[in-house]
């Protein structure tokens, strides 16, 4: 039974980190590190160079899963819920063929009792899926941790792969060196993976509030309900879009911060794509209904960029950590809000003239005076190529709007 209770506390492991617990796993077998069951009896001489092979197709994919998703999501959002699921399935799938190994699933049964088979059967079961719940809560963690305005660019979910990749390493050389303490470590992960969960859960839910006229959650910062569409006092935003308590004195300038972080201008919900067509899922609004609100929207955001520009000369005058600073502060401030609102196509030129740039002048950022200018360069060079769709979007639809009748003048 304590063997069977070892498999189950690889749960973690696999829940976070499938491809990092599977290599590991992988190598320790080959190694013959892992007791395996009865199908590690009589495995063929070609075992080792097919578990060398295995071990590095799974960190190449590992090491470029993350860099590939990064770039597709940010050129293609709708693929954003999909990566989570296969995330999700893959924890499952890679759990359950390690549990499989470790009882001995994939061995004859010619030799084994019918009662073993039954236990070996309910192990990966329970494997798969204890496996599943934690993808699962583990996913709702990172997607929150995501949507914490400025996680990404201030290192905040590098910082957690990195501990999550040593987390699973470890983990699993637990499991295969010491069972009995990969048990008892299993209740305090399980406990701080619980309590992260509710800790977002209630963050979340701070930044709500049910609607006087209809009960329905609706975001501190909407400006009308999605339910019943009243309209309601919203609380502001910060400086890198985070909810506070100050109510709004600016609707306009309120409106601008909810679409220069791609939310609804009325419901505040997150938009699942920007540009000029985008429409609200929840309430039914249009990001722009009008090609006044594009126009208003690009000057708005033309004056952001004006302001920032001499933080971040400034900030970039600084050899090295001024570049890397520098774009962490464009991609926090609204000065970066026309990059939300692109076609996926405008997305991908515009993400190609940024890293071009970023390669191209990033060598001259370590000359004195002159270093100074490439952030406010990159910020401009960016802004220009996501403003330019969004301006002939909002000419194509002024010229096509019908013209308006023009009264007969009185004779």
């Amino acid at each position: 039974m304590g063997s069977y209770l070892a498999v189950l506390a690889a749960v973690p492991y696999f829940g976070s980190r499938p491809l990092v617990a599977s290599s590991t796993t992988v190598l320790l077998v080959a190694f013959g590190a892992f007791e395996a069951g009865a199908g590690g009896r009589g495995a063929p001489p070609y075992s080792t160079l097919l578990a060398t092979v295995l071990i590095g197709t799974v960190f190449a994919v590992w090491s470029a899963q993350r860099f590939v998703w990064g770039h597709v999501e940010a050129v293609w959002p709708r693929v954003g819920p999909w990566s989570w699921r296969a995330a999700v399935a893959t924890a499952t799938v890679s759990g359950m063929v390690f549990a499989g190994y470790r009882v001995g699933a994939f061995a004859s049964s010619a030799e084994r009792p019918a009662s073993a088979l039954l236990l070996g059967g309910v192990v990966v079961g329970a494997m798969g899926a204890l496996t599943l719940v934690f993808a699962q809560v583990h996913t709702r963690i990172r997607q929150g941790l995501e949507a914490i305005p400025g996680a990404d660019e201030l290192g905040v979910l590098m910082v957690l792969e990195a501990g999550e990749l040593l987390f699973a390493i470890g983990g699993i050389a637990l499991c295969a060196f010491a069972p009995t303490a990969a048990i008892i470590a299993v209740l305090p992960i399980t406990g701080l993976v619980t309590g992260a969960y509710f800790i977002l859960r209630a963050r979340e839910e701070s930044e709500r509030i049910a609607c006087p006229a209809c009960a329905t959650s609706t975001h501190r910062v909407a400006l009308r309900c999605p339910g019943c569409g009243a309209l309601r006092d919203p609380s502001a935003l910060d400086v890198i879009g985070r909810t506070t308590r100050t109510p709004v004195a600016d609707t306009q300038a309120h409106v601008f911060a909810l679409l220069a972080r791609c939310r609804c201008r009325a419901c505040a919900e997150p938009l699942e794509t920007g540009g000029p067509d985008a429409c609200c899922a929840r309430c039914g609004a249009k990001a722009f209904p009008a090609p006044d609100d594009i126009r208003m929207f690009l000057r708005a955001a033309d004056r952001a960029l004006l302001r920032i520009l001499p933080l971040l000369a400034l900030i970039g005058a600084v050899p090295v950590i001024g570049l890397v600073a520098g774009l962490c502060v464009l991609r926090l401030s609204s000065a970066s809000a026309v990059a939300a609102h692109g076609r996926w196509k405008h997305r991908l030129v515009a993400r190609v003239v940024r890293v071009s740039l970023l390669l191209a002048f990033s060598l001259l950022q370590l000359v004195p005076f002159l270093g100074a200018a490439v952030v406010p360069l990159i910020a401009v060079a960016s802004h220009l190529s996501n403003r330019r769709p969004l301006q002939r979007a909002a000419a194509s639809a002024a010229s096509a709007a019908p013209a308006e009748s023009v009264p007969p003048a009185p004779a």
